[in-house]
């Protein structure tokens, strides 16, 4: 009679213990399956690279030949539900019909803003005299390279460009 009950205790423990196994695995399922988006939105936003995109800044037509101009770009950047809207100026110089630079409005230098003077023909930052050609290129002054040159391309008559800001003081272009 013994023997029975500790044959019958015996299987109700294993019983026991399949139950806690199954109990076991079904909540560890159920807490990864719930945790997963919550790791894959943190370590995704980590490693997500910034979308960037066109603009348009403006017609064609608009912008006089061998004569620098300073548009504005209107960017609307999207994180998550956040919208956010930036205007950045830039400077464009349009050799011909289709041959255009667009040049970051940021001195290579120290990051200051450089204007055109029409006097002289030249670009000229009033912070530290660096001197640039219609071209973009270093006349004088301290500044390591020359003007920063924007992605851009140009669609049914229209200039659309990248917003890019690089690292200033070095003499090599780097994307900040």
């Amino acid at each position: 009679m013994e023997k029975n009950m500790l044959e019958e205790n015996a299987g109700q423990l294993s019983r026991r213990n399949f139950l806690k196994v199954i109990s076991g695995v079904f909540a560890g399922f159920i807490t990864l399956s719930l945790s997963f988006p919550m790791i894959k939105t943190v370590a995704g936003t980590i490693y997500k690279k910034k979308k960037r995109t066109y603009s348009k800044v403006t017609s064609l037509n608009s912008i006089p030949q061998n004569q620098p101009v300073e548009p504005s770009i209107i960017m609307t950047e999207e994180d998550a539900f956040i919208r956010n809207t930036q205007v950045h100026q830039v400077w464009v110089v349009r050799k011909s019909e289709t041959d255009v630079k667009v040049f970051s409005p940021i001195c290579p230098h120290l990051g200051c803003r450089y204007n055109w003077d029409d006097s002289r023909n030249l670009f000229v930052c009033p912070c530290h005299h660096s001197v640039f050609t219609k071209d973009g290129d270093v006349v004088s002054g301290p500044a390591p390279r020359p003007l920063d040159t924007l992605p851009q391309k140009i669609e049914n008559d229209d200039l659309y460009v990248m917003w890019e800001r690089f690292k200033p003081g070095i003499p090599g272009k780097e994307v900040i």
